[in-house]
Order: C-alpha cells, then structure tokens, then sequence
C-alpha cells in the first residue's frame, strides 16, 4: 500500500466516524466501526469492558510498544456546512478524537501490509493499540490501566498524539517533564441562614460569605511561588433565591490545575483554610468538596529524548514550549502505570478546540500514522 494509498484511506475512516460522535461511555457505533475495520487485519481484539478496547498485533518479540486513541466526542451541535456532518444531534467531534482513532487504523493497516503476525516484519517489538472511552469526562484511561492489560501484553512504553491547532501543520509540539495540567474540580457548599435584608444583621449571608471565600482563596494562589505553574479558578457561584432575601445557601464550583503532588496539596490546604476564615467570620458553615480528576502529563526525560532524536533525525520539525499548559488530558494514567510519552501534532489552522466552529486539515492525518510509524522503525 502506497502512502497516497493510505492516506485515501485514513480520510476515509476520518469522515466516517465524524458522522457518528458519541459521548462518554457511550460509543456502540464507534466501537463497532472500529472493530469491524480491525477484525480483517490479524490483530488479537480484546474487550476492556465500558472502558474501551485494544488490538494486538503480535510480532513475536519479547517487548511490546502500544499507542493510543481516545474514541468520545463533544457534547455540542456541528453547523450545517460540513459534507460528513454528525449525524447525532447534540454530538462533534470537536476535539479531533476522530482524527486520533483514523491515525490508529492506518498505523493497523500499514502493519498488516508490512509483515507483522509473520516474523517477517522490520518492527523490532509487537504493537498494542489502545482504544479509550470517556477522556473527555471521567477519565476511560484509568480502567484500561486497571484492566491489567499492559502487564498481560509485555507493555513497555506507550506513545500519544494529539492533533492541535495553533502549531504549524505537521510539527510536533512536546516538552520533558511537565507537559499538560493535572486537575480537579472543587465545590464549596456553603450553609448560612436567610432574613429579610432589612434586618439583614439576624441572618448569616451565604453569598456575602461566598464572595469572602473567593477572594481569600485567590489571595492566597497568589502567596505560591512565581515559578510554580498553577491554576486556581472559580466558574460558577450560585446563591439566594430573592433579592431582598439574605441567601441562606450558596454554592461554588471550581477547578484547580498543577503538575505536582506538592503544590496540589499546597492549594488543597489553601481553599481548606479560606474556608475556615470565611466560615469564622461570617457565621456560616462551609464544606469542601474535590472531585479526583486528572493527574498531569508528565513526559519521562529519557523517553523524550529518545522520541525526539528518532523524529527530528526523521525530518519532523519539533518544537519545545517553554511553559506547560494549563489544559489536562488523561494520558496521565498511562503514565503513572508504565513510561509513556504524550505529544501535539500541529494542524496548522487557529480554531479552537471544543468550538463548534472546529475544522481539521485531513492531510495531517497522514503524519500521524508516519509519525508513530517512524517510533517502531
């Protein structure tokens, strides 16, 4: 199969699977699409349960290297325009996710052409594809990771890509060490007690002590050193239920973003603090609530250096950020459980990720499968 081949085909299964998003867990026609195009391949396909599932092509090494794609898709509406529009109202692939899952089944195609599951391959290792549910949610990463699989397969290292706007087309954007945020979402309930606001002094003001327990909060983001790369943020505030009623319940949600156990934990004992000075001063109860979110991307030293030697030496442009982002991604489980390496594939175009707007230049796609191709060679 020629390169021009392939990548007829990879956009192809691209356009397929934009027209069906799915959301979460959630993905019966992914999945089927997916195992349908697999199954004529050779590879040993194996059912992870809600979390996803994987595809073994078996080289008859003693090593196995895996790679992964996320399948779910966003929970919005595509505008009319595009010729494979979703076909699922309330759903688009939005993040690229259908992009992702098209690199992997040209990576499985140029596999089964090129010798593996005979011996007579150039791949020096056995491949594992990984399929996942839910990264835009709850985290599908983590049940493949619990489902044992890489133990079971010989699993060594694991690579990811993720196509991104903003970057020139076909350029990788990757960092050692901390890459992308960990986070979390915290919630403060607070529990206060209402009164007519003309007499306003017999109650204990839920919003008033919500908007204390903000602004100590952030003051105290601002006490973490300058070069600590943090994040702590509130989006919603909800209190009251008449204006001329003190509000006797207010409720708070935020998201907190970091790339180590020590400032996570620094900014855990912030907000707890905050709300013991707010719940003191007003009168009022507060408790915190967090979520376990994502812990942050952080690309191993060795295997970076390793990946971007290979790439560059390849002809890949590449291109290290001086500063990792603030976005989160749950790769991070994959790499609490084996070496893994997360990096960005510049689509060239400036639209945003999770905007309705969103557009991929499919001749990218055809980079990915080269780029993760190059990583077995």
């Amino acid at each position: 199969m020629t390169d021009h081949e392939l990548e007829r085909q990879i956009i192809e299964f691209r356009r397929a699977l934009h027209r069906i998003p799915e959301l979460d867990f959630d993905l019966p026609r992914t999945r089927a699409f997916l195992t349908e195009a697999l199954t004529p391949l050779g590879c040993e396909i194996t059912n992870l349960g809600k979390g996803g599932f994987t595809a073994f092509f078996d080289n008859h090494q003693a090593t196995t290297i895996a790679f992964r794609s996320d399948m779910d898709a966003i929970p919005i509406d595509e505008p009319v325009g595009c010729a494979f529009r979703s076909e699922n109202t309330g759903a688009m692939h939005a993040c690229g996710h259908d992009g992702h899952m098209a690199i992997l089944l040209g990576l499985a195609l140029w596999l089964s052409k090129n010798g593996l599951n005979t011996g007579a391959s150039e791949v020096k290792a056995n491949v594992l594809l990984v399929f996942q549910a839910a990264e835009e949610t709850t985290g599908g990463a983590k049940l493949i990771c619990d489902s044992g699989v890489f133990r079971n397969y010989g699993v060594s290292k694991i690579y990811g890509i993720h196509l991104w706007p903003g970057i020139p087309k076909g350029q990788i954007a990757c960092r050692p060490g901390g890459f992308m945020a960990g986070t979390f979402v915290v919630e403060a309930e607070i529990e206060g007690r209402s009164a007519h606001i003309a007499e306003y002094k017999k109650g204990a003001d839920a919003l008033e002590a919500g908007c204390l327990f903000v602004e100590k909060a952030y003051a105290f983001e601002t006490t973490l050193p300058q070069n600590v790369f943090r994040l702590l943020r509130f989006g919603e505030f909800h209190a009251g239920t008449a204006n001329n009623i003190v509000a006797a319940k207010a409720r708070i949600s935020g998201a907190v973003r970091a790339y180590d156990d020590e400032t996570f934990s620094a900014l855990q004992d912030g907000i707890q603090t905050a709300a013991r000075e707010t719940a003191l001063r007003t009168g009022t109860q507060i408790e915190i609530r967090k979520s376990e979110g994502y812990p942050p991307v952080v690309n191993p030293p060795d295997l970076y250096e390793e990946a971007q030697a290979i790439l560059t030496a390849a002809g890949f442009a590449w291109q290290e950020p001086a500063e990792p982002l603030m976005t989160a991604e749950d790769f991070a489980f994959y790499q609490r459980e084996i070496p893994g390496l997360f990096l960005h594939l510049g689509t060239g175009a400036d639209v945003k990720l999770h905007s309705p707007a969103y557009t991929l230049d499919e001749s990218v796609l055809l980079t990915g499968v080269q780029l993760f191709r190059t990583l077995l060679i």
